[in-house]
């Protein structure tokens, strides 16, 4: 019997160190819970507050180069452009971290409409001709034919096609960038982006898609970035119900990237 009442207590014991465990756990989680809302603000305070004199740079500079000003000499020409170009890079930061902001607050806002993801395709490719052409790379394009209607956010998609195309030309120093778009016989339309660029290890792939993470493979090619854009295509993609996912043979051996979206039906 005295054994038993001991066991009792010592159980008892437990509990409430357990208890106890519980309690500083949760009053912990609540705090983390309130940094992490008050991280997402401030980031979406500071963003919103870089884009406006971002905008003014950028403006300015545009200005400038098209003489809006009068003629400028030609020995600033090239230092303008640079600023244009850095500006619009940093521009493309701020959006990511907004990005990020509005998904982790739950405040990422999606307009659905029927789209033609054909024409999409289409033009973002236009946007990226000069690009593909300037880096001295072969653009192949296996566009289908005919009408890939997708009931989607339209505007959300074309930052996702926007953000895997400049991916590829960004980590390609030679040879192609393929992009393509093609119907699935599951109702699906299948948009893809392969290149002969750098490649993903097998290591780096399991994490691709995570916050944050950049490959090593970057790191050698000196390429600047905030590893938030595959991130941000992947949260739109998967709240849009579609799925998005890559392939590479290795390191130097490419990589391809793919967004598969459902079709409106009756097409």
């Amino acid at each position: 019997m005295p054994n038993q009442i001991n066991d009792i207590k010592e159980a008892n014991d437990k509990i409430r160190e357990l208890q106890k465990t519980v309690s500083f756990l949760e009053k912990n989680n609540d705090k983390l819970r309130i940094n992490g809302e008050l991280k997402n603000e401030f980031i979406s305070l500071a963003t919103h507050q870089i884009r406006s004199p971002l905008g003014a740079i950028r403006g300015y500079t545009s200005l400038l180069l098209d003489g809006d000003y009068g003629e400028i000499p030609e020995k600033f020409i090239e230092p303008l452009n640079i600023i244009l170009k850095s500006t619009d890079s940093l521009n493309k930061t701020v959006n990511d971290f907004l990005d990020v902001s509005r998904i982790e607050q739950g405040m990422m806002r999606y307009y659905m409409k029927d789209f033609d993801m054909h024409d999409l395709v289409l033009e973002v490719v236009d946007e990226f001709r000069i690009n593909i052409k300037n880096k001295g790379l072969e653009l192949k394009l296996h566009i289908t034919r005919g009408s890939c209607f997708v009931h989607d956010d339209k505007a959300k998609m074309k930052n996702v096609l926007v953000n895997l195309i400049d991916n590829s030309i960004k980590y390609t120093q030679s040879g192609f960038v393929e992009i393509g778009l093609k119907k699935n016989v599951n109702n699906k339309v299948l948009f893809y982006v392969k290149d002969s660029g750098i490649g993903i290890s097998e290591e780096t792939m399991p994490l691709l898609f995570q916050k944050f993470s950049r490959a090593k493979e970057v790191g050698k090619s000196n390429i600047l970035g905030t590893g938030l854009g595959l991130y941000v295509a992947k949260k739109m993609v998967e709240a849009q119900k579609g799925r998005i996912w890559a392939t590479s043979d290795g390191e130097g051996k490419g990589s391809q990237f793919y967004v598969e979206l459902e079709l409106v039906k009756n097409q």
